[in-house]
């Protein structure tokens, strides 16, 4: 599987999603981490599909991080807080 048709699995086809996740790997393409900024370069030119990616040890770890920070802070926040930020997004 390319990095195209991992995307468009990934996705489920949603042309939206797609976009959005390729936004996301432009902005991890410039990140300050090179872990991530390799990564992401890696996928958009094809080396490498997300899911390898997200299985690997060495950059699942870096993409997991900020999401477990994320649900860490979601999980303390109130109800009216959650919905808050869902109304932000």
């Amino acid at each position: 599987m390319n990095g195209a048709d991992d995307l468009d699995d990934i996705t489920d086809g949603d042309e939206e999603r797609e976009q959005a996740l390729r936004h996301v790997l432009d902005q991890l393409a410039s990140s300050t981490n090179p872990l991530l900024r390799e990564m992401a370069t890696a996928v958009q030119e094809g080396q490498l599909t997300l899911r390898q990616a997200a299985n690997s040890n060495t950059y699942g770890t870096e993409l997991t991080a900020p999401f477990h920070t994320f649900w860490t802070a979601y999980q303390e926040m109130t109800p009216e807080e959650r919905d808050d930020l869902a109304a932000r997004s």
